[in-house]
């Protein structure tokens, strides 16, 4: 028990309510994202990876790292940087490394969250001369 303004309060029954609240969050977020007509589908499928063993066929993680990298290296402003990339679990990868400006920053996300395996990228790539802050995930585009 833990106690609090004068009361105690099991932590097991605030766990509950944090994770219900999270999941009425997420459940009515992708419920009104469906409704303005966004498209949820990236996000859905990183769900239903991350909800359990099983609920898809694992990915190979060194081969979404592969094809991304051979992505970069096919394009003349990205193949001279110094960009690395890391899977951190089915559909998510980050990157990192430095670019020259904004533009080239947003290109390798974009080259990045282009390839087959990488719903969402998490672009920790700095711009040369600026403390740029990580941003947020970006989700990749969906493929029919």
């Amino acid at each position: 028990m833990v106690h609090i303004d004068g009361e105690d309060r099991n932590i097991t029954g605030i766990a509950i309510s944090a994770a219900l609240g999270f999941g009425l969050g997420l459940v009515g977020g992708m419920l009104l994202s469906e409704f303005v007509g966004l498209n949820t589908e990236p996000v859905k499928k990183v769900v239903k990876r991350l909800s359990g063993p099983g609920s898809e066929p694992k990915e190979d993680f060194s081969a979404v790292e592969d094809a991304v990298i051979q992505a970069w290296e096919h394009d003349p402003d990205l193949r001279p940087l110094p960009l690395a990339v890391e899977a951190l679990g089915d559909g998510i990868v980050e990157i990192t490394g430095t670019a020259s400006s904004q533009m080239t920053r947003q290109l390798a996300a974009d080259v990045a969250r282009s390839v087959q395996g990488a719903d969402v990228v998490l672009n920790h790539i700095h711009i040369e001369g600026t403390a740029t802050e990580a941003s947020e995930p970006e989700l990749a585009p969906e493929t029919g």
